[in-house]
């Protein structure tokens, strides 16, 4: 399915872009990928970088992959955002107002140096496409029996937004129902995590990004990462490459 964003998703503006859904959230467990050219790239994993990154935004990151596509200019990009960024500030101290309640304590990462200054929401609260319809490995499909009181019960502690990203539990936007829900105590605000712009890397750039590997075989590496992980919001500046980076390294091992 490809969608195309326009104002009211502020990250993903005039970007057309591919994402696959799954209809429950879940928790996804940590799962490496792949490393190097050999590294995994969709949404909804994450890319962790290596030792010889350099790059200001880059280095010491996890980048969570949330929409890969055309961009304005009709350029097939990757984007993401960089999960262990946090800057000095909250969404009600920048958010110019359209941010209140609880939410407005939130912390606001810096995602990257692209976005013309927008901010993203993620959380993963979403409605996505909850038909309670579930695909087996073997590509059948059942549905559940629950009633229909359930699923409205349900509906109501969920966010109506896009669909999930990937099959990372990820969402994107939702603000004012999900400030309204916060406030009123339905959803935890540690669900919720806000971006200030994003990374986008073309073709090329990727490609030359993965082929780099250092004399020690070290290179950029993706995992699927357990939702509540990508929506820390209390990691400091390459907290989170650390602690994925450590893990990386044992399941190597074992």
């Amino acid at each position: 399915q490809t969608h195309t964003y326009g104002s009211s998703s502020s990250s993903s503006s005039s970007l057309s872009m591919v994402r696959n859904s799954v209809q429950d959230e879940m928790e996804i467990p940590l799962r490496f990928l792949g490393k190097g050219e050999r590294a995994v790239v969709r949404p909804g994993v994450v890319l962790i970088a290596p030792n010889h990154e350099y790059n200001h935004f880059l280095m010491r990151s996890a980048v969570f992959i949330h929409a890969i596509g055309l961009n304005e200019y009709n350029e097939h990009v990757t984007r993401g955002v960089i999960i262990d960024h946090p800057t000095a500030f909250t969404m009600g101290e920048m958010g110019g107002g359209s941010v209140s309640g609880n939410l407005a304590h939130s912390v606001l990462f810096q995602g990257g140096d692209n976005g013309n200054d927008s901010v993203m929401l993620l959380h993963s609260a979403g409605s996505g496409h909850h038909d309670d319809t579930h695909v087996s490995d073997d590509g059948t499909t059942t549905s559940s029996t629950s009633s229909d009181a359930d699923a409205d019960a349900d509906a109501n502690l969920k966010i109506h937004c896009g669909e999930m990203i990937g099959t990372s539990g990820i969402y994107e936007g939702g603000l004012y129902s999900a400030m309204d829900l916060v406030d009123d105590g339905v959803l935890d605000p540690d669900r919720f995590k806000f971006f200030f712009n994003y990374v986008e890397f073309s073709d090329a750039e990727l490609e030359g990004m993965l082929s780099a590997t250092d004399s020690e075989g070290d290179a950029w590496a993706s995992m699927e990462v357990p939702t509540r992980v990508i929506l820390d919001n209390d990691f400091d500046r390459g907290e989170c490459w650390s602690y994925l980076r450590i893990q990386m390294k044992q399941m190597l091992v074992n």
